[in-house]
């Protein structure tokens, strides 16, 4: 698996006791050298203002080019080198298309800052440039048709928004209802020829594994097979993790590895091993290095004593809520 990673996003700092910190990813590569994962670490090139202007207008990137320093909103915080460090970022999302368009292989770019709250004219959310988006506008190049499935326990409000009007790339979201950024309801479904292309599946706090394996098994699979991407995409949040205080999600790590797994036999029987991993969210350092450490090992063939690996949803508390999105999918994907 490929893994892509760069020193300079530790530079970026949003204020004092923020949990979009640089430590989240130091307990991710603590934890890949502790494990002896792979060693051959891609450093990407930032992203180009011509691949920002796939998803974002000229008039938001040169706002965030000369926005200076202070508060984007109350929670995403923009300092003389936030700028370079989100090209960076949008430039390793790029990448990890790349390594696993043309090496059909899997890739994973662990980045920072996170992405899929920035919409075509608009940030925040601890997001300044949609990371994901950006890469999947790249894929497009070369690709007929692009998945992105989104597990971050937030709703990816900016990734909807510029792709509601598309039937190239698909969107699909599973995230805890209520909470930021108050989008991402089951209705949403697209716009114009996009109509069916958004797929959302909120979800109640507490749900949990029994939750996802059923919406992974009775939605988000059978529409991935009748879609056909030629390359899929993930955005992965760790912060609905049952140790991460930020959501009321309950995933266990078992669960992000039982969610991993469908994935990687999804690509390797669909899209000949093309599914590229993008890091949002996960606030937790100890559940969100063992999460991705595990994915990668996962990937390599290898296998991770899980310590957060508690079940504590065994009798799908989502339920309902995942029928109602499948009622209204049922109309566009047969489900």
């Amino acid at each position: 698996m490929a893994i892509i990673y760069h020193p300079d996003y530790a530079t970026h700092i949003q204020f004092r006791n923020h949990p979009e910190s640089p430590e989240r990813l130091e307990y991710i590569l603590k934890k890949i050298a502790s494990l002896k994962l792979s060693q051959d670490i891609i450093k990407p090139d930032p992203a180009t203002e011509n691949d920002l202007l796939m998803v974002h207008t000229a008039k938001y990137v040169d706002f965030i080019k000369n926005f200076g320093t202070g508060y984007l909103d109350g929670d995403t915080y923009i300092r003389e080198g936030t700028y370079d460090v989100a090209l960076l970022a949008a430039g390793g999302a790029i990448k990890a298309v790349e390594e696993s368009y043309f090496r059909n292989e899997p890739a994973f770019a662990i980045v920072r800052p996170p992405g899929h709250h920035a919409g075509p004219d608009h940030g925040g959310g601890f997001c300044y440039f949609n990371n994901i988006a950006i890469a999947a506008k790249y894929a497009l190049k070369r690709a007929e048709r692009v998945a992105i499935v989104d597990i971050d326990a937030h709703h990816g409000n900016g990734t909807q928004e510029i792709f509601f009007e598309s039937r190239n790339i698909l969107y699909i979201s599973l995230h805890q209802w209520g909470i930021f950024p108050g989008t991402g309801y089951y209705t949403e479904l697209g716009k114009g020829i996009g109509k069916g292309y958004t797929v959302n599946i909120p979800l109640p706090p507490h749900s949990g594994d029994a939750t996802y394996r059923y919406a992974f098994d009775g939605i988000i699979i059978p529409v991935l097979k009748q879609f056909m991407p030629n390359i899929v995409l993930v955005s992965i949040g760790v912060d609905a993790h049952y140790k991460d205080v930020m959501t009321g999600l309950e995933l266990s790590s078992a669960g992000y590895m039982e969610i991993a797994r469908k994935l990687m036999d999804f690509s390797e029987k669909y899209c000949n091993k093309r599914l590229a991993y993008v890091l949002e969210g996960g606030y937790n350092g100890l559940s969100l290095s063992e999460v991705v450490g595990g994915v990668i090992s996962m990937f390599e063939g290898k296998k991770i004593n899980l310590q957060y690996g508690d079940i504590k949803d065994t009798n799908i508390r989502g339920k309902e809520y995942v029928d109602k999105s499948k009622s209204v999918l049922s109309e566009y994907w047969k489900l």
